[in-house]
């Protein structure tokens, strides 16, 4: 779904451990640069090549991946990417880097996550768990909070901690876009917060925390990573929702 003019919205259907979901990684191009924002996970890349190719952006020309955060349905298609285009920069947040290289061990990998797959025979558990740690891959720079790109007419960088330690957030200044992964959530077509099934409560709190750096941007189209596009009245929802907490 093209919403601007550089931006388009990918949807990928993606499984790992439960029923098939739809994810929504964003791609963001100019004459120059062409970059995609998450990348789906493990499997992903024929998805990523057929998409690209219906938004009219050769899989070729992509120069950058962009890591919102280390989460493996963000962070598991890098590797085959990197795989087919070993010139391909991957960038995230300094405090998420560690994981994403494997370095440190990827937060969501905890007690919760291990209560859901512990119903699963013993052969499916230890896929879930190979796959988790086989998709790192290495970040070749890193972004701060409030660092501005020179390309696809201006991207901030919006360092939103909470999900995870390093989570940030893109703004494109061209389309008036918030690039949320997984600050933000869509439910029932309505814009929602972080998703409290999966942090503890000082996660929440601070994830929710970060939403106020939201309230001076001019901010038309927001794209959730799980949900999509979201054209609502965006400030009032941030006043709704920073304020439950």
């Amino acid at each position: 779904m093209n919403i601007a003019p550089g931006i388009e919205i990918l949807e990928l259907s993606m499984k790992l451990t439960g029923p098939e979901t739809v994810v929504y990684p964003t791609l963001l191009w100019d004459e120059d640069t062409v970059i995609l924002v998450d990348a789906g996970g493990p499997g992903s890349l024929e998805n990523i090549k057929n998409s690209m190719k219906k938004a009219g952006v050769p899989f070729e020309k992509l120069d950058k991946i962009i890591i919102t955060h280390q989460d493996i349905d963000h962070i598991g298609g890098v590797k085959e990417i990197i795989n087919e285009l070993p010139g391909v920069e991957v960038l995230s947040h300094p405090l998420d880097k560690p994981y994403i290289q494997g370095e440190k061990k990827l937060v969501r990998l905890n007690s919760r996550f291990m209560e859901r797959i512990n119903h699963l025979n013993p052969d499916e558990k230890e896929k879930v768990l190979e796959i988790f740690s086989t998709t790192n891959a290495e970040v070749n720079r890193t972004l701060s909070d409030g660092e501005k790109l020179d390309c696809c007419g201006g991207i901030t960088v919006i360092h939103t901690p909470g999900h995870t330690p390093g989570h940030i957030c893109l703004y494109c200044e061209a389309g008036n876009t918030l690039i949320a992964g997984d600050a933000m959530n869509i439910a029932d077509g309505q814009l929602t917060g972080p998703n409290p099934q999966i942090l503890n409560d000082e996660e929440f709190k601070q994830a929710v925390k970060s939403l106020k750096k939201f309230e001076d941007l001019d901010v038309e189209y927001v794209i959730t990573y799980h949900g999509g596009l979201y054209t609502g009245d965006f400030h009032s929802r941030i006043e709704e929702i920073t304020g439950e907490v």
